[in-house]
């Protein structure tokens, strides 16, 4: 099928790479020559991120985001430079454009401790290196063995770019988590995968989750919720059932206490890693009020399913606990909105389009403002009393969790 511009650039199984540097060290003119024509401007304002399509060869296609000039400040100021740090603290990859005639030492050894404090895989690239001595040159080799030395006026310094990226990249897609944990399908295990009415074939969750159980050897029986039930009665034996959160209250009851039942959700949330920020998060439903405000994060767009359960399902359930007066804002896209810290809760969608790191970046965001996140799995399993049943089918020691 073939993708319009945007969504080929704006595809959340890309891994996602962002430019950054000081303002003239020629991250723009790499960002373009990087991604030709395939770009999308994310706003209207000249900070804003431009994000284009990178392709990697043997990688597959990149996401790459150019971000404004961290000495770039003349309108916005500090705001400006903690939104290009938010960007790239989600990237997967972050390239750190250096001018060679401007190398300043001194905020090298910040950008790199922050770099590092926060894991984020860097390439060091120095730029303009035809107007640079050999001998200067010769010496930043020396001391940053790993960096790359460009001129984006010499043929094949892109190349040779991208080609590093390329190895990068394929290093991360190896060292990431599986959707499915290690020991929870074995091979001729049989899973029932429930999927949405959709009329058009499995979705993105879907499809990912198909997938990654046959890589495991599993006979999988994928049905609609409606026909569940029968399913069940028909087939003989069943290791494991993967549901949609929003149907707990249904499936509660119609998968027996035997069989081990969890959700799409919830497997995404342990693919990250976040899992038990996301159970802990939920705590905070109980202390919710009438004076309370709570942010639903949606990071793309979505099937009326999913708008559904972000925009209806869980507000209801959350008006009908703490009062109609709760007030509940909305985000849609890359990045949360400003003031974080003003929410009593964040409850976040399961990151199905998103890359790892972006979902990571978002709980450490909320976690250093002292605000509880969750996500959509963990918050409907805890509103039907399931989060105990389901979360311990991930992690057997998480079985005492309070509903």
């Amino acid at each position: 099928m073939k993708q319009n511009k945007n969504s080929a650039v704006l595809d959340g199984n890309n891994r996602h790479i962002v430019l950054f540097g000081k303002t003239g060290s020629g991250k723009t003119s790499i960002f373009k020559q990087l991604t030709g024509e395939m770009a999308v401007s994310t706003g209207t304002s000249k900070y804003n991120p431009v994000v284009g399509l990178c392709k990697l060869g043997r990688a597959g296609n990149a996401t790459l985001i150019d971000t404004a000039g961290l000495n770039d400040t003349s309108e916005l100021g500090d705001e400006q430079v903690r939104r290009t740090l938010n960007i790239i603290r989600r990237a997967d990859i972050a390239i750190y454009v250096i001018n060679m005639q401007e190398f300043d030492r001194e905020a090298y050894t910040r950008d790199h401790e922050w770099l590092e404090r926060n894991m984020i895989p860097y390439l060091l690239v120095f730029n303009h290196c035809d107007e640079a001595y050999a001998g200067t040159i010769a010496q930043l080799k020396t001391e940053f063995p790993d960096a790359i030395f460009i001129s984006t006026q010499t043929p094949g310094s892109i190349s040779l770019l991208r080609a590093r990226l390329s190895q990068m990249v394929r290093a991360i897609n190896v060292q990431e988590a599986p959707l499915i944990p290690e020991g929870l399908v074995k091979p001729g295990d049989y899973v029932l995968l429930l999927m949405a009415p959709s009329g058009g074939g499995p979705i993105r969750n879907e499809h990912q989750m198909l997938t990654q159980l046959v890589h495991h050897g599993a006979r999988v029986v994928a049905v609609e919720e409606e026909h569940l039930e029968a399913t069940i009665q028909e087939m003989p034996h069943i290791d494991l059932v993967i549901a949609y959160a929003r149907s707990f209250s249904m499936v509660r009851d119609l998968v027996p206490e035997n069989i081990p039942l969890t959700s799409y959700s919830l497997l995404y949330g342990l693919q990250t890693g976040e899992l038990d920020t996301f159970i802990e998060g939920t705590q905070a439903i109980a202390s919710l009020n009438k004076d309370s405000r709570v942010l639903i994060a949606e990071g793309c767009m979505h099937s009326s399913m999913h708008r559904d359960i972000g925009r209806v399902k869980i507000p209801r359930a959350l008006r009908r606990l703490a009062g109609e007066e709760l007030r509940i804002d909305y985000s849609f896209g890359l990045d949360l909105p400003d003031e974080i810290e003003k929410y009593d809760l964040v409850i976040h969608c399961s990151g199905c389009s998103m890359t790892q790191r972006s979902v990571q970046a978002r709980v450490a965001i909320c976690r250093e403002a002292g605000v509880p996140i969750a996500n959509y799995g963990t918050v409907l399993a805890a509103l039907s009393g399931m989060l105990g049943r389901c979360a311990s089918v991930l992690e057997p020691e998480k079985e005492q969790v309070e509903e």
